[in-house]
């Protein structure tokens, strides 16, 4: 008799709680909950807004940062300006052109350069300038096969012809038009 009332360990069912199974059944719902909720919450924050840093355009350096930042393409080789005085502000960018296909496509990017400086001062508010100059050098081969880099174009631009400067519409190659001063090698063709 003392053998029928005993239940063998098998035959005890533990509480459902007690179960590994229970717990790890558990674990697997809160995981899948933590990343349904990341999920839902990606896809329907707003984007992050478009970077709108400042930047004071007081001196070399953060000119340069600026250029960098909103053209990071454009290869600057130099900066130099005057910034204390607000009614004489300028700056000269320097910006290196490698040779193209032809001289023809080579106008055409040096304008695409110029214009992106001006775009980049344009985005960072930077018409307090009283004079903007961007020079494009141009690499070019002497008589005896040795190449270097030449001033190839120059453009001077009036800070306050900048607000007039439209950052969607404007076409590269209005740059001869629009510039306050404009100069390219003759050697150069001229590109409408």
């Amino acid at each position: 008799m003392e053998h029928e009332t005993r239940r063998s360990h098998r035959d005890i069912k533990k509480p459902f709680w007690k179960s590994w199974k229970f717990w790890l059944l558990i674990v697997a719902i809160i995981i899948l909950a933590k990343g349904a909720i990341s999920c839902t919450n990606y896809l329907f924050s707003e984007p992050p807004a478009p970077s709108k840093k400042v930047y004071k355009l007081n001196s070399d350096r953060s000119v340069k940062a600026m250029l960098k930042h909103y053209e990071p393409d454009l290869k600057v080789t130099e900066v130099g300006g005057v910034y204390d005085d607000p009614k004489s502000k300028t700056v000269l960018v320097t910006v290196k052109e490698d040779s193209g296909v032809d001289d023809k496509y080579a106008v055409k990017t040096m304008h695409a350069d110029i214009a992106s400086v001006w775009k980049a001062f344009k985005k960072s508010k930077g018409n307090s300038f009283a004079n903007i100059a961007v020079m494009v050098t141009y690499p070019y081969e002497n008589a005896g096969g040795n190449t270097r880099q030449l001033k190839a174009m120059t453009a001077d631009l009036e800070g306050s012809k900048l607000n007039e400067l439209n950052l969607k519409g404007f076409s590269d190659g209005n740059v001869p038009a629009f510039a306050t001063k404009y100069w390219q090698r003759n050697d150069l063709p001229t590109v409408k």
